[in-house]
Order: structure tokens, then sequence, then C-alpha cells
């Protein structure tokens, strides 16, 4: 006795198959950011999926699923991708790279610094970026020159090279003008940060006639005289030694040495009490053509034109 027949079994559905597997791969290339592979890729497998479902078999279902998952992921991953890069940029939050020290990116103006001490144009120079040379000049010297010059371009980290002359006063070929007052301390010393008195000379005579015949000048020699003036700005100054190693240059390096003329009154030898001042005329003999020169004083530390 035979028993009765298999159930029939359902034919396979190609559709439906082909939706599953597009279906997946919608899926991988969407999340690879592949989002108009995975569109098309989603759009084959939904529709095959319908098919399928309309042949009534649940791997149509699946690959329907799938495909719908793979689209609709597709189309959000790119509407994201779409906003963010239509997105106005903040300049103020761009991150712009420092130029390197020297290169062609790092060009800037060089500081103008003549005039100023070799001190304060270092420090100038140096908060500018620039690296610095100096040879020869003392820190209190002034800058008559520099190269490169001020407000042309240099590259950052190059190098500005000062040229310096001793500050007025200081030396021989750069003495001050007549009349500029110059801080003392009661030693003869110069003294600008705490002074005891002021000293200045001016009231040049380039010809002082004599009154006594024993005071005639050699021959071919003359008398000039300057008038040297002190104040004390403390109590107890005396002027005894203020006219002491006073010297006269002529513009050919020769020195004369004061002396003394009769009718020419000198400092008088007094002690001054604070905000008083005295005066006198010193006198040199010099050759007659002698037209001015420059005076120093305080053992050869400070240098001012007689006019």
């Amino acid at each position: 006795m035979q028993g009765p027949p298999p159930p029939p079994q359902l034919r396979g559905n190609g559709f439906a198959t082909a939706a599953l597997v597009l279906g997946i791969l919608a899926l991988v290339f969407a999340f690879a950011s592949a989002v108009a592979v995975a569109v098309l890729l989603g759009a084959l497998a939904l529709t095959f999926g319908l098919i399928s479902l309309r042949r009534r078999t649940g791997r149509g279902l699946a690959g329907t699923i799938m495909g719908s998952a793979g689209l609709i992921i597709a189309i959000a991953l790119g509407t994201i991708s779409a906003n963010s890069s239509d997105e106005p940029v903040d300049s103020s939050e761009q991150v712009v790279a420092e130029p390197e020290a020297g290169s062609s990116d790092g060009v800037v103006s060089v500081p103008g610094v003549t005039g100023k001490t070799v001190a304060e144009a270092r420090a100038a120079l140096d908060a500018a970026g620039f690296e610095v040379a100096s040879p020869g000049a003392g820190s209190d010297d002034e800058v008559s020159k520099q190269s490169p010059a001020a407000g042309s371009s240099a590259d950052a980290g190059s190098t500005v090279t000062l040229t310096a002359v001793s500050p007025a006063g200081s030396s021989v070929t750069n003495p001050a003008k007549a009349g500029t007052k110059f801080g003392m301390d009661s030693w003869g010393r110069p003294g600008d940060a705490d002074p005891e008195y002021r000293i200045w000379f001016d009231g040049y005579n380039g010809n002082q006639p004599t009154t006594d015949s024993w005071d005639a000048p050699d021959t071919g020699m003359k008398y000039v005289t300057v008038v040297v003036h002190v104040e004390a700005l403390e109590a107890g100054v005396h002027t005894g030694v203020e006219t002491w190693d006073i010297n006269l240059t002529d513009k050919h390096g020769k020195v004369y040495e004061e002396t003394y003329l009769s009718g020419v009154e000198d400092i008088p030898s007094v002690t001054l009490g604070k905000g008083q001042s005295s005066s006198g005329r010193v006198a040199f003999e010099v050759p007659n053509d002698f037209d001015g020169g420059v005076l120093s004083f305080a053992n050869a530390t400070i240098f001012v034109r007689t006019n």
C-alpha cells in the first residue's frame, strides 16, 4: 500500500534572491559613503522585492526590507553630507599656521630705531622678531644708522645691524652743545642718577683783552674765556673744586690748560646752600686763529663745546 504523495515543493524565486543580495549590498555601500551606488542598489532591491512579494515568497519580504533600509540610509547620509559641505566657515575659527622665521612667508616690516639708545633699539627689534648686531657700541650709545632701513621688509629672524655713536658729551668728537647742564657729585664726577650740583659753560669770548702788560700773550697767541656756572642741588656744595682739570681742545686735537689772567675772576671758593649758585670765568691762551673748541672736565669724562 503506497503512502500519500509528498507535498509539492515551491520553486525558488529569482527576484527574491536578487532583492536580498542587492539589499545587503545597498547597506554596505551606504555605510561606505558610496551614496549614489547605495541608492541605485537599494532601488533595485526594493523593486525586485516587491515583484517577489507579488509572487508570495518569504525571501521577497527580506529583500524588500534590506533594499528599503539601504535606500533610506543612503539618502539620509547623502543629505547630511551635502548640508555639512554647504555650511559657511567661520574665519575666526580657522587656524593659520605661523610662518617659520626666515621663510618667504615670514617677511615683516623693520621698525625704526635711529635716535634710540642701543639698549632701547635692541629691545624693540627683539620684540619684532629680529636678531641685532651692534659691533663696538655700548648699551647707552645712540643709534645713528640701521640696516635694513626703517620700514623696509625683511625676513623675521634676520639680523638688523646698528651703527651707534656715543651720547653727546661723552667724547671729544661728539661734545654736548654750549650751555648743556651736567649733574655732578661732590667729588666732581658725573652723578646724573643722584646729582648734588649742576655745572655748565657758556659766555665764550674769543679774544679776551688783558688789563696788565705782564699778562700779554706770547707772539701769535691770544686769550679766550668761558663762563662756568655751578648750581647746588643739595646743601654744602663747595665750589673750590669745580674748576679743576678744565681743559680746552682745538679742532686739531691740541689741548690747552686753564691759565691765570688778571682781571678775569675765577669761580669763587665758597660753600653753597641748596638752590644757591655761583659763576666765574676761566681763561686759556691759544693761537690767534683759534675760533672755538671743546672743553673737557670731570677727569676728561665730559665734553662740551665752547660756542
